[in-house]
């Protein structure tokens, strides 16, 4: 299936202009301004600028060439066989873009966002790239924004673990997300969860939106909280870390920061020797887009 509406680039246009057969006309479709006044004004896509550009005429063997095809969606788990047997939670974020005449919805998100009780969706179950962790072991876990969906797993299939008397080692979320308000995902759960077991569940957030001139994220308590040192440099625990490509660099920082403690050169090589031990080793894992 082709990505008709997904964001074009300006070698669709090139290539399109190949078909215009009108030299005027050939240099509109070849203007990268007019590109990028049609994307972040109109927010167009390839089905617009076929339209837009009726007099160039593709024939069907170069479109398909010309426009990828829609790439399968990979969407976290939050639910565990354990907890859940007969059901499958996903939390999915919203793909919007915005631009000067309004917004847009991606493909996959939109039609999901869509859907009513009782309809049908064809998907496949994908194993990911995080091994769970067992019972007794320390676990630290840091996700921005819907990345806490595989953290919500391993936090629901722990819960129900202690819940039914089984021993369990301490965990700790690092949840960040822009504003408390309204993007504190699962609020309500998770802190049910730290009231209920708070022997063991600790809860961590960091909203950066909500204090102006104040950015606060998950890797400023990262580097500030006792529990990283703890669980994961004297229990030798497990580190899951979920989100956007930007978080792991700082978090890695932060990481070292809690282990260093002094501020003495000794002491950092020290951290950043088990940090990188962590990682080498199996001991921290991550999943980033």
């Amino acid at each position: 299936v082709l990505d008709i509406f997904g964001k074009p680039n300006m070698s669709f246009l090139q290539k399109l202009a190949t078909f215009e057969e009108d030299a005027e006309k050939r240099k509109v479709v070849l203007d990268p301004t007019n590109l990028r006044h049609l994307c972040q004004d109109k927010c167009a896509t390839y089905a617009d600028l076929l339209l837009l550009y009726k007099s160039a005429r593709p024939p069907l063997a170069a479109l398909l060439a010309m426009i990828p095809t829609i790439k399968g969606r990979s969407y976290s788990i939050t639910t565990t066989p354990s907890a859940s047997p007969d059901s499958v939670e996903l939390c999915i974020l919203i793909n919007i873009f915005w631009c000067k005449e309004g917004i847009r919805y991606g493909t996959a998100s939109n039609m999901l966002r869509k859907l009513k009780i009782g309809d049908t969706v064809f998907c496949r179950v994908k194993s990911g790239s995080m091994e769970p962790p067992k019972h007794d072991q320390s676990v630290i876990c840091v996700g921005i924004g819907s990345g806490v969906a595989p953290h919500m797993a391993l936090i629901r299939d722990r819960a129900f673990a202690s819940t039914n008397g089984v021993k369990v080692s301490p965990l700790s979320l690092y949840f960040g997300n822009r504003f408390e308000a309204r993007e504190f995902l699962y609020r309500s759960e998770l802190e049910q969860i730290a009231t209920e077991h708070g022997d063991w569940f600790t809860l961590h957030t960091a909203f950066s939106r909500d204090v102006i001139g104040k950015k606060t994220y998950v890797q400023d308590l990262v580097a500030v909280n006792n529990d990283i040192r703890e669980n994961l440099l004297q229990r030798k625990g497990l580190l899951y870390v979920c989100g956007n490509r930007n978080l792991p660099e700082p978090l890695r920082k932060s990481v070292v920061e809690s282990f260093a403690g002094k501020n003495d050169e000794k002491s950092r090589s020290e951290a950043i020797l088990a940090m990188e031990e962590m990682f080498t080793h199996g001991r921290a894992q991550q999943e980033v887009w």
